[in-house]
């Protein structure tokens, strides 16, 4: 992750990104916090490839992600149909 994906992320607070993770993780997330003190991110998730990994709960929790474990953000629109449910991936 650089400073640009960083940045990137600040804005999207309570927006959707699309974050591919160094372990070949790639997940779209609404972006909670941004925390520069602990360089990591605090969201939930609303699609990935790797949906094994999240447990299931009746309420959808957040989960968070350090900084190092990134290597790329995209911006994502926001869309009706993202209402936080999470989904895998084909």
């Amino acid at each position: 992750m650089n400073e640009n994906d960083l940045q990137l992320l600040k804005v999207r607070v309570d927006k959707l990104v699309k974050i591919r993770c160094c372990d070949g993780e790639v997940l779209v997330a609404r972006v909670h916090f941004v925390s520069d003190e602990y360089e990591d991110l605090i969201y939930d998730v609303v699609s990935t490839n790797q949906m094994a990994r999240y447990e299931k709960h009746g309420q959808q929790a957040a989960y968070t992600v350090g900084f190092q474990d990134i290597e790329s953000v995209e911006p994502v629109p926001d869309s009706p149909q993202a209402d936080g449910n999470a989904k895998e991936n084909q």
